[in-house]
């Protein structure tokens, strides 16, 4: 099972002679963001404790999860670096191809495919001694901004060439700030080609030999997501996040015989504590 780890805040700042940028649409709602914004350069160090089921190769599925979390983001001109661990996404390096009063779109490039769901979007790192942060994609983002929401969609393909796979998603979140506590919402959903399922899921006619498994061949896929949360400053520079998550996993990517647990829905809870420099 992929664990994603937590992130901490993101610290903003806009003007109106800096250049219009939309970070991923997890770090906007979590830090209040209903417009394009600059981000400011920033490194953000701490801890996290996840717990969750989901569909598994061997268990339950149950899991508890705890460890150190690490994020940041950097932007030159129009190019940018930003690791955001809560976002389902490995680092991102990205360039601004343009960028209005509502809408941004980046150009992309990162370094994990398929992971919309963040803890669990069934395609378990394992299964075929596959890695799933390891694949590279290139890609873009469209944000918008409308109203007090913020919308965004993304392709990414494979560029590794080792299965040429493809996803499309699609998130609206939302946040409403009550004195010094951020609440939000979001939810989401990723179409995934078959080659991408079948690269992680499928069983080849070699693997079959194992009289544990039959052969399989996945499908395409539609897989949705919700979450909830909530952020709030200890400090000026500790902020305290509690994240609750949902996801309803296609049955083309259960059925696998690689499934021991079946199951076609995911949940998660998550606190993290972290320190902005």
């Amino acid at each position: 099972m992929n664990k994603q780890l937590l992130i901490g805040a993101l610290t903003l700042a806009a003007s109106a002679l800096q250049p219009i940028y939309a970070n991923e649409i997890s770090q906007n709602v979590r830090a209040g963001i209903s417009q394009p914004n600059a981000p400011e350069n920033y490194l953000e160090l701490g801890l996290f404790h996840a717990i969750g089921d989901g569909p598994a190769q061997f268990g339950d599925g149950h899991y508890s999860d705890s460890g150190l979390l690490i994020n940041g983001y950097y932007q030159w001109n129009d190019f940018f670096v930003e690791s955001y661990s809560e976002s389902g996404h490995g680092m991102v390096v990205g360039y601004n191809l343009f960028d209005t009063d509502q809408w941004s779109l980046d150009f992309t490039t990162t370094t994990s495919i398929g992971q919309f769901n963040y803890d669990n979007d069934g395609r378990n790192a394992g299964f075929n001694g596959t890695e799933i942060d390891e694949e590279l994609t290139v890609g873009a983002r469209l944000t918008g901004f409308i109203g007090d929401n913020v919308l965004q969609f993304s392709v990414n393909q494979d560029a590794t060439g080792d299965h040429n796979g493809t996803t499309l998603t699609a998130a609206l979140g939302r946040s409403w700030q009550w004195r010094n506590w951020n609440f939000h919402g979001l939810v989401g959903a990723e179409y995934a080609t078959s080659k991408l399922n079948d690269y992680y899921v499928g069983v080849s006619p070699e693997s079959a030999l194992n009289p544990r498994f039959t052969e399989y061949k996945a499908g395409d896929s539609f897989n949705f997501s919700a979450e909830a949360g909530v952020t709030y400053p200890l400090t000026e520079n500790v902020v305290l996040r509690m994240t609750a998550r949902a996801a309803k996993i296609d049955d083309a990517i259960t059925d696998s015989p690689y499934f021991n647990n079946k199951r076609s829905s995911a949940l998660s809870m998550r606190t993290s504590i972290s320190y902005v420099f």
